[in-house]
């Protein structure tokens, strides 16, 4: 059983903890923004191929108390990097440092970088190379007072990076945030999913992607295990096999977006998932969009006014709570937004708030239940015996 620890953007703790532990992952524990939990090489792979809500999955490879800058170095320079690397290969170490004898962690990292390189200069009279972009062993340094933990990063790039996307919206949502959404709002494909201010699609795709099984990583050509020297290639093909991906769905996904800019990039998006078949991208301003069928998802990402310019962004979230009052009822709807001023302005009551990141923004998620007429009436009513 090895340590695993998997990052992810805070709040998402719960469901990342839930997606490893019904892929099979062993003593599951919440930490802040990651999950820790144990398994074989297996589960690594699996972790990275299947986890929707992880951002890189780390490989702990040792732990150890130090005093001084001595015992750090010797602890490192024990490690047998060789295992996993080759001379002529390419590193980079990362660390994180709180309250150690370390004023910087920068200092922390290229120490560990010098007992690594020393290791292989004493063995093979060679040393790899230093690429801080596209090593092919990651190190990463978790460092809290006299306590250092050495991990190796599986996942390379991001794995948010999912590789359907051919072009970027000027305001992306993150792929792990926008999976997040979709499982924090209780969506299970019983019902047909809109976004009618879709950008460029990744509401959409992520939500085709979990009602067809589609893997997270099922657009991935790299990972950062791919050039470990212990990469194992029929373990991981029978990772991949064990995917249950869908032919067909009962349900549709639909899109629309005020700007053609915007349509052409999820549309592209979109084919580059080859999800055209289900999901239905067209023009059109969201006031005038209806849903095709009751009741319906619809979650949305609108403008915060951050990256993208809005004249009047309290007078377009009004819109936005009219058009859902009118057009919707029947339906759940789901907002994100990091202008919390600009939410009251919906004008709805959310039935559930959800505080996230998207990036760097602190945004609110909120869900909203819509329904013709009075609300006081309709809360009445949910509460007569059926």
């Amino acid at each position: 059983m090895e340590y695993f620890v998997a990052k992810t953007f805070a709040g998402l703790e719960t469901e990342l903890f839930k997606e490893l532990h019904a892929l099979g992952a062993q003593n599951c524990q919440k930490l802040s923004r990651a999950v820790a939990f144990e398994g074989d090489m297996e589960m690594l792979y699996r972790a990275n191929y299947y986890c929707r809500t992880a951002l890189r999955i780390l490989w702990r490879q040792k732990r150890f108390k130090f005093r001084n800058n001595r015992q750090y170095y010797e602890q490192i320079f024990d490690f047998p990097a060789e295992n996993y690397l080759s001379p002529d290969g390419t590193l980079a170490v990362h660390a994180t440092n709180v309250d150690s004898i370390f004023k910087t962690p920068l200092f922390a990292s290229v120490l560990a970088k010098d007992a690594i390189c020393d290791r292989f200069r004493e063995h093979f009279d060679r040393r790899p190379s230093v690429d801080k972009d596209y090593p092919d062993v990651q190190f990463h340094l978790h460092i809290y007072q006299d306590e250092a933990q050495l991990f190796m990063d599986s996942s390379g790039e991001s794995l948010h990076k999912r590789g359907y996307k051919v072009r970027n919206h000027p305001a992306p949502l993150n792929e792990v945030v926008a999976a997040a959404m979709i499982m924090k709002s209780g969506w299970n494909a019983t019902c047909d999913f809109v976004d009618p201010m879709c950008g460029g699609g990744t509401l959409l795709i992520e939500a085709a992607m979990q009602a067809l099984n589609i893997p997270a990583g099922f657009y991935r050509r790299e990972y950062g295990f791919y050039q470990w020297k212990n990469f194992d290639r029929q373990m991981w093909r029978k990772v991949r096999e064990e995917a249950d991906i869908k032919d067909d769905v009962a349900v549709n996904f639909y899109g629309s977006d005020i700007d053609s800019r915007f349509v052409d990039i999820a549309r592209t998006n979109v084919q580059k998932a080859r999800l055209q078949d289900f999901i239905l991208i067209e023009r059109q301003d969201m006031r005038r969009s209806d849903p095709e069928n009751v009741p319906s998802v619809v979650m949305m990402n609108p403008p915060y006014g951050e990256r993208l310019s809005v004249d009047d962004i309290n007078t377009l979230y009004r819109e936005i709570g009219d058009t859902l009052k009118k057009r919707y009822a029947g339906c759940k709807a789901f907002i994100i937004s990091s202008d919390i001023d600009a939410l009251k302005h919906i004008g709805l009551k959310p039935t559930h708030k959800w505080p996230m990141l998207n990036g760097s923004l602190e945004c609110m998620f909120q869900e909203y239940e819509l329904f013709a007429g009075d609300r006081k009436q309709h809360v009445i009513q949910q509460k007569q015996p059926q």
